[in-house]
């Protein structure tokens, strides 16, 4: 027997989680079904770990340009790439969390962690669980155009 949604919504990328939430907060039963990582693109390869990268390397050049505002560093300036790296890596497992905790915490919201599959018409599976949906959302570009190749409807 398939679980009954009003909304489901695939991925947890920069769209997915608020939509779900937000329709969540309006009394809908929602399911949202991450197949990965939560947070999508930008949290785990994408925009705060290259925004990470990018403070790292502004804060070298600063230092190399120290002379230019009267500043001595007494030793030449050098990047210890582990370490950036490092800083970089840390900081999207907790993002992740965040992201996930949240999802997880939202009444009327259902989390399923798994590849997401559709199964007919306004209905999918995850894990073997099968999902009907008035509305599913697509929170993904990669998921859309693995959607449009599929020769699926959109309708």
């Amino acid at each position: 027997m398939a679980t009954k949604y009003d909304a489901i919504v695939i991925g947890t990328g920069q769209a997915g989680p608020s939509l779900a939430a937000r329709l969540a907060d309006t009394g809908m039963k929602v399911a949202i079904i991450e197949r990965k990582r939560f947070g999508g693109t930008c949290v785990n390869n994408g925009c705060i770990p290259t925004k990470t990268l990018v403070a790292s390397a502004r804060a070298a050049h600063v230092a190399r340009r120290a002379g230019d505002y009267g500043v001595t560093i007494p030793s030449s300036i050098a990047v210890d790439m582990k370490k950036v790296k490092m800083r970089k890596d840390a900081g999207s497992p907790s993002q992740q969390r965040g992201v996930e905790k949240w999802l997880k915490n939202t009444q009327n919201l259902t989390v399923y962690e798994g590849h997401a599959r559709f199964a007919g018409r306004a209905s999918g599976s995850c894990r073997r669980r099968t999902s009907r949906g008035g509305q599913i959302f697509l929170s993904t570009l990669a998921d859309v155009r693995l959607f449009l190749r599929s020769g699926a409807s959109t309708r």
